[in-house]
């Protein structure tokens, strides 16, 4: 008997080792320090490599070497496989925090309550061309952790009325709480059509024939998370049932429902990976709220920011195949680019990684729910985090683009 019951303590003694072990394993992984790399490729057989491994790609826009987020032992195993590489960035938390303030101040960058403070004051400023409104709860708020809407404002001189001769333009930021200049574009839209009207001729056009609805931030919990802890962060904040940050969060542009899980490679069912889908389409409360809004109006197009690349991408995303509207894809890519000389294209094009379940291929390709939306992805920049001097430039060079398309979307 006491041979049985000493078994039994160090039986027990060791599992007890082997949780505490794994937990602070899982912690060490979670805190891994992370850095930004340079990798050579080849061909795009190489990318699908790096995409199968877990691998953080950085920017969308394909031009080698290709750009990526990797901790200390990520870096080692690409290593050891023989890729070549470089590193860019030792620590990127780090880095940020010496270009931006990432404190809960974000410096000239938005937090979520100055973008709210913001989109609020402009609607009590402008009350007869706008209106605040507020589409969804963020997934903190509707486990009761926080108290974080998701708001929209619409811009047209009949704000509370639904005009049905004129199209619904959608300008969406910040699907990835990390991409800090994804809130400023659309809020300098917001200001743009605003503050200039009715003097400027041609912004008063555009409210007068167009219904504009911008969500600047359409991951608040993310981007609080950016705000007060990790600058790195890119998807929402679920736990998915897991107390360890390593495995918690939903990519919010691999949630929609049009090809959800087409594949591994477009998208993970791993929940520590980067571009982890969700346990089903619109899972997520804030894809929710994209997708009840565009069944409750009829959009001409969507405008989804991101950074980086200085790229203008269109679907489709999950193939490498065009849409039948390619030709309207690229005329508006030309409208785009003409300015600012960014390159336009899809997956085909060869200018980004294939991805599925994302806001383009869905607004573009789910037509029984909806009507077509041409659906459309800005990344901007070549930093996920330009430092703050930079903002005006980048903002600058978005600008007048977008008030081209607005104008395009009555030309279809």
């Amino acid at each position: 008997m006491k041979k049985v019951l000493v078994l039994s303590f160090w039986l027990g003694l060791f599992c007890i080792c082997g949780l505490i072990f794994n937990s602070v394993s899982s912690l060490a992984l979670a805190n891994e320090r992370k850095m930004l790399i340079e990798v050579e490729i080849d061909d795009p057989s190489d990318l699908q490599k790096l995409q199968k491994m877990d691998i953080d790609i950085a920017t969308e826009r394909l031009i080698p070497p290709i750009q990526a987020i990797v901790t200390e032992r990520q870096l080692q195993e690409l290593r050891e496989y023989g890729w070549k590489l470089q590193v860019v960035i030792e620590d990127l938390e780090q880095y940020f925090e010496e270009n931006i303030d990432v404190d809960g101040n974000l410096g000239a960058y938005h937090t979520y309550e100055e973008m709210v403070e913001e989109m609020r004051l402009i609607a009590e400023r402008y009350p007869e061309i706008t209106r605040l409104i507020d589409i969804g709860d963020s997934w903190e708020k509707t486990q009761g952790m926080a108290d974080r809407d998701i708001w929209a404002i619409k811009i047209s001189n009949n704000p509370d009325l639904e005009e049905d001769d004129e199209p619904d333009v959608l300008i969406v930021g910040c699907h990835h709480a990390r991409e800090l200049i994804s809130v400023e574009i659309p809020l300098a839209i917001v200001r743009a059509l605003t503050d200039k009207y009715p003097a400027d001729a041609r912004i008063k056009y555009l409210v007068d024939n167009r219904e504009v609805w911008i969500i600047p931030m359409l991951n608040p919990d993310g981007h609080v998370y950016v705000e007060e802890v990790n600058s790195t962060w890119r998807k929402n904040r679920n736990t998915n049932g897991n107390s360890n940050s390593l495995y918690q969060g939903v990519d919010l542009n691999r949630n929609y429902g049009f090809k959800w899980g087409y594949d591994n490679t477009g998208s993970s069912p791993q929940t520590k990976s980067e571009t982890y889908r969700g346990t089903a389409p619109f899972s997520e409360p804030e894809t929710q709220a994209i997708k009840d809004l565009m069944e409750e109006h009829d959009f001409a197009l969507g405008l989804s920011y991101h950074s980086y690349g200085n790229s203008f991408l269109f679907p489709w995303g999950y193939i490498d195949e065009d849409t039948e509207d390619n030709t309207v894809f690229e005329r508006l890519g030309r409208i785009y680019c003409k300015k600012n000389e960014y390159i336009y294209g899809n997956a085909k094009d060869g200018i980004i990684y294939n991805t599925n379940g994302d806001m383009d291929d869905w607004t573009y390709g789910e037509q029984e729910t909806k009507n077509k939306i041409l659906g459309m992805t800005v990344e901007v920049g070549d930093s996920f985090q330009p430092p703050s001097s930079e903002i005006p430039k980048l903002v600058g060079e978005n600008l007048e683009p977008a008030l081209r398309l607005i104008f395009a979307a009555g030309r279809l």
